[in-house]
């Protein structure tokens, strides 16, 4: 009868296949443990070196993120996020982290080796910013290191010194790793927004403690700087003195206050403070009390009616300018 002869029809076919799969199975499982033990491929890591606002007013002093763990053979990339410059540098003995100084070879020239096999090892970016300028002019955007070992190194800016550090902890190869790029990305963010807001604050107290006769040049404490003349514009009469003071400055950051064309040696004072009625006149380069030697302020008498623009040299690209109106 049809009805009977069929239905061992399909058992047969089912049993038939069944039996390939069972026959199959060990390849497979076989298959499943080969793609589960072969190695995972070394990978590129960024981390972002700097932040800063819209303006570029405030500039972070962060590494983004300043953790991050990858495994022996992978690289990181710190890629210049900000306009203010910085390093990368993983420092020794011979190499230590003293007042930055531009004369000092080893704080701003690049290591020649694109590896690191062992915590303690000197390696270092040289100075990183968005473009090289007229002080940095070998500066690069970006800067990989491949670590080949296992260990924690640990790195900082030689500019702003460890107010400006970070880690990277590496595992053995094959590890598991914790974050992803987007996960490091998100943190990064997080946390430079973070440092913003607390700048525009800081910016916003030293505008309170300052008038017409006295601007703040900048303002910085171990997590943001202000490039910034707080307030940029001021208003005074003939005969009457601004004085522009490094004071709101925790932090060593060198300022200009320069009117007139840049002077030959823009590191040096020029023109007469006392008497100001236009043309050269620079404080020539100024740190902030406590980090360099006085007068730590600089203070100019205009003795002649009009406008006078003026600008910090050192962070001129960053739009540190400020204007004196004389009446």
């Amino acid at each position: 009868m049809p009805t009977i002869s069929a239905r061992p029809r399909r058992s047969s076919v089912f049993l038939a296949v069944f039996a390939l799969l069972l026959a199959a199975m060990p390849a497979l499982l076989a298959s499943d443990v080969q793609a589960a033990s072969a190695p995972t491929k070394a990978k590129t890591w960024n981390v972002m070196v700097g932040a800063e606002s819209r303006s570029g007013a405030v500039q972070t002093m962060a590494y983004g993120p300043k953790k991050i763990w990858i495994n022996a053979g992978d690289t990181v990339r710190w890629v210049s996020n900000s306009m203010e410059p910085h390093t990368v540098s993983f420092i020794d003995a011979d190499h230590p982290a003293a007042p930055f100084d531009l004369a000092t070879t080893y704080m701003t020239a690049q290591t020649s080796k694109g590896k690191i096999s062992k915590p303690g090892q000197f390696r270092s970016s040289g100075i990183m910013a968005p473009e090289p300028d007229a002080i940095f002019p070998d500066a690069v955007r970006t800067y990989d290191l491949k670590f080949t070992k296992p260990g924690t190194y640990r790195y900082l800016c030689y500019i702003h010194g460890t107010a400006m550090s970070a880690v990277v902890k590496v595992r053995k190869a094959d590890t598991p790793y914790p974050h992803t790029q987007s996960d490091y990305n998100a943190m990064a963010v997080k946390a430079s927004n973070a440092d913003i807001e607390h700048g525009l604050n800081l910016w916003a107290d030293a505008l309170g403690a300052a008038d017409s006769h006295h601007v703040f040049v900048g303002a910085a404490d171990m997590r943001v700087q202000i490039n910034r003349f707080i307030p940029g514009n001021v208003v005074v009469k003939v005969g009457e003195s601004v004085t522009f003071d490094m004071g709101r400055n925790a932090f060593p950051i060198p300022h200009t206050i320069t009117f007139g064309p840049p002077p030959a040696n823009p590191f040096a004072p020029t023109g007469d403070p006392a008497n100001f009625q236009g043309g050269a006149l620079s404080s020539g380069v100024i740190l902030p009390p406590g980090f360099g030697p006085p007068p730590n302020t600089f203070t100019v008498k205009f003795t002649k009616a009009g406008t006078y623009a003026y600008v910090c040299l050192i962070h001129a690209g960053m739009g540190m300018f400020g204007q004196v109106v004389v009446q």
